[in-house]
């Protein structure tokens, strides 16, 4: 595990934007020594003079530069620590002098800097590990386990919904649902535990066979109905995808851009223009009015290879329309139904399409969709047939539909495990025994019968449902999940 809490005190530096040049980039500080960072970084304004502004305009030392500079104080930052936030130039020379400036701040750089007020020297300033920023901010209790990762999650996606299902994590939904489940869990515990320890009490009743059995089934159905509702993390892996396929300059790349609403693809009137596979993730509406998404796919024209090059094109351009779930067959519909060489698998759904309706005076040919590209007409019909055609198959963009990675799965199936379990022995047969509750085979003399394995299998849930939002997971689990972030995160 490359992050440990012995090491929160150390300043961490790191540059929290994409790499290569650009015409901003970001160079983020945190921990004690951030004043010591700046004093020794800019020429212009102090220390001092940024307390108390969100953003100010500054100058770096050496190479003189400008630069915009904020200073936020904690705890009420991102990582719960004093953190900088320093924009620069996107140049790369640039940024690694910058790093090397803020990690040269020794033991004693506080002391003797021109423009520092009160800065006591620091313990030494060093280049941020892996996700460290946002580990910090989870040490710091900024927010629980299931938000840091859907922060990571958020970096990381490539399609609306699974930003949109990492959102739903990042805002902690599924962190105060489990911390939801562990109240319930807890308190059922308490009233168990207590009976234990007070079971030689005849008269004492802390809570019968029925009353837990009746609470511990609305906890297991609330997680049942969680795992129910919410869908697997792989499944926003797993996008459909239309393949639009036809012989070459039929008009693909054309549609392939109306379709996304944007300029994607490079068209030319020239044939073979398209020479990898284009892929990008549409939204469209399915047969039910649910917003879905699919991966919609540009391939080159399907036609014999005349050369080494062709042959590869057309390898990568067969192997899309094999991976497809429905191909959009496209057809200039001035050569009619003319012969090509395309061969498509026999069992793939399809649509077919005509495009340049506006170049052919002809009947359109019965079966098949009419589509003018440029014009935008036929286009909105298009996306509709494809909605319909997925279907259940897209994946659904409901905003409020959590998604579930395979460690908050299993977490929520072993609690609902554990809580079968304890429930199963509350069942045993046997009857009351005398007992103060009366409420069912559980409970005996004032205390429940197999009140110790009730309890341990309430003990078990507990720890998982608390692992879950991170309060008790195991630092292994920790070490995995941040050591899924970039350096500046």
């Amino acid at each position: 595990m490359p992050l440990d809490t012995t090491s929160v005190e150390d300043t961490i530096v790191a540059v929290s934007s994409p790499p290569g040049r650009s015409p901003r980039a970001l160079v983020r500080v945190s921990g004690p020594g951030v004043r010591a960072v700046l004093a020794a970084l800019l020429a212009r304004p102090g220390v001092d003079e940024l307390a108390g502004r969100h953003v100010a305009a500054a100058r770096l030392r050496e190479p003189p530069t400008p630069a915009l500079v904020a200073l936020m104080p904690g705890p009420a930052t991102y990582t719960g620590q004093d953190l900088a936030e320093i924009q620069v130039p996107g140049h790369p020379a640039l940024l690694e002098r910058v790093l090397a400036a803020a990690i040269a701040v020794g033991p004693a750089a506080g002391d003797g800097v021109a423009g520092v007020a009160g800065v006591a020297g620091v313990a030494g300033v060093r280049l941020a590990e892996p996700g460290e920023f946002t580990f910090r901010g989870y040490l710091a209790g900024r927010f629980d386990l299931t938000q840091a990762e859907g922060i990571a999650a958020s970096i990381a996606a490539q399609s609306d919904a699974q930003l949109e299902a990492a959102t739903l994590l990042r805002r902690g939904r599924l962190g105060s649902t489990a911390r939801e489940f562990v109240d319930d869990v807890g308190g059922q515990l308490a009233l168990v535990e207590a009976a234990i320890d007070f079971a030689d009490e005849q008269d004492v009743t802390f809570v019968s066979a029925h009353e837990l059995d009746a609470a511990l089934a609305a906890t297991q159905q609330r997680v049942g109905d969680l795992l129910s509702r919410s869908r697997s993390w792989g499944a926003l892996d797993a996008l459909p995808w239309v393949v639009l396929v036809g012989p070459p300059s039929a008009g693909k790349s054309t549609l392939f851009n109306a379709l996304l609403g944007r300029e994607r693809a490079v068209v030319d009137a020239s044939p073979g223009t398209t020479r990898d596979v284009l892929l990008e993730p549409m939204t469209v509406t399915d047969g039910a009015g649910r917003r879905v998404e699919v991966m919609l796919a540009d391939i080159a024209g399907l036609d014999e290879p005349a050369a080494e090059l062709d042959r590869h094109i057309q390898a990568r351009a067969r192997d899309a329309v094999e991976r497809a779930e429905l191909l959009v067959v496209v057809r200039d519909a001035r050569q009619g139904d003319a012969p090509s060489p395309m061969e498509l698998p026999s069992r793939r759904e399809r649509i077919e399409v005509r495009t340049m309706i506006d170049l052919d005076a002809g009947e359109p040919r019965p079966g098949a969709l009419a589509v003018c590209a440029p014009r935008g007409e036929g286009v909105d019909a298009l996306r509709q047939v494809i909605g319909q055609r997925v279907g259940s198959q897209g994946v659904s963009r409901a905003g409020q539909m959590l998604a579930l990675q395979p460690r908050h799965r299993q977490a929520l199936e072993a609690a609902a495990v554990q809580l079968a379990a304890a429930r199963s022995r509350l069942a045993k047969p046997g009857g009351a025994e005398g007992g103060a509750g009366g409420g069912g085979g559980a409970w005996r003399g004032g205390g429940l019968r197999d009140a110790e394995l009730i309890a341990a299998h309430l003990r078990h849930a507990l720890d998982t449902l608390a692992g879950l939002g991170g309060t008790l997971t195991p630092d292994e689990v920790i070490g995995r999940i941040f050591a899924t972030f970039c350096i500046g995160k």
